[in-house]
Order: structure tokens, then sequence, then C-alpha cells
């Protein structure tokens, strides 16, 4: 946490716990989490768990120390969702999937997107699940998945929501 071109000290300190920044582990074994469900590649998340396991001990004397930690441990245990949206980012039910995504707080979650018109696009070799995602009948699906498995996908925002367990909240108007 100190440049190399700072002034000369003899031991370069590293906390292990989240401060007002949260330190380089917690954040790591949240990216790792984040890219092994992106990527379908459990060497990620193995690491992620060699993190977790390496400060177990500091995090159990202390947890409201590790705040960042535990974001990524809640990550870990789930439940957690990988959304993968199929269809032309330009489409119209795209941006209003996307957005629906966006307007509600759902934090164990990671969103890919998979543009239909490209058959070898860069997400497909980053993330081999979605080669045989696509969009239903011309309009825009999402897909969730668990652990790394995709269900039947829907074009209804309302089911993709339903399928993510959240709640829509009624508008509260001003009754007279």
């Amino acid at each position: 946490m100190t440049p190399d071109y700072g002034e000369d000290i003899l031991v370069r300190k590293k906390e292990i716990y989240d401060g007002a920044i949260p330190v380089g582990n917690s954040v790591t074994m949240m990216n790792l989490l984040r890219l092994a469900r992106m990527t379908g590649n459990p060497e990620f998340e193995e690491k992620a768990a060699q993190i977790e396991r390496a400060f177990a001990g500091d995090v159990r004397r202390s947890p409201v120390t590790f705040t960042q930690f535990m974001i990524a441990v809640d990550f870990a245990e789930g439940p957690s969702y990988e959304i993968v949206i199929a269809e032309k980012p330009e489409a119209e039910d795209t941006k209003n999937m996307l957005r629906a995504l966006r307007k509600h707080f759902i934090p164990n979650k990671v969103v890919l997107f998979r543009p239909t018109e490209e058959e070898a696009s860069e997400i497909v070799k980053l993330a081999e699940v979605t080669q045989y995602l696509s969009s239903q009948e011309g309009k825009a699906a999402a897909y969730i998945c668990h652990n790394y498995q995709c269900g039947l996908p829907t074009t209804d925002v309302g089911e993709m929501l339903n399928l993510l367990n959240v709640k829509e909240k009624k508008e509260v108007g001003n009754e007279k």
C-alpha cells in the first residue's frame, strides 16, 4: 500500500483486515470468485478458497474488521447467480433486461452478455458456457445459472426477476 518511489522505510506494512479501503486479499478473493463464475474455470474458485482458508482464523476472531472479505464469503456460499443475456446489444428487449437487472439490488450475481450475431465472439472464448446460448425467436433471452448450470431461457423480464428471487416493490401512489 506504499509506493516504490516513496520515502525509504524498513518494512512495507501489509494489512490483512479491511479498513476504509478494502485490502488486496479481500478484493482478490471476490474477483477470483466472479471470474470463476464468468468463465466456468474452477481453478479461480479454488484460489479464492485458498485465500479464505489462509485468513479463516483471523476472520473468526474479528469478523467486523473483514467486511469486504465477508462479502466475498457470502458470494461464495450463495446463493449466487450467473446471468447470461443473449441477443443483439442494440435490441430494445436486451436493454430492458439489463435495465431491470440494474434496477434491483442483486449483490451475488455476475452478468454476461452474449451477442447473438457473432458466431465466435470474444465472450465465447472467455466463457465457453455461452457458446450454445442464444436468443429465442428473435427476442432477448435470459439464462439464469446456479453453480455453472443454466436453466431454460426466458424472454420475459418479470420471469427473469422471479427466477432471481427478486420481489417487485409496489409503488405507493399519493392516495387522497
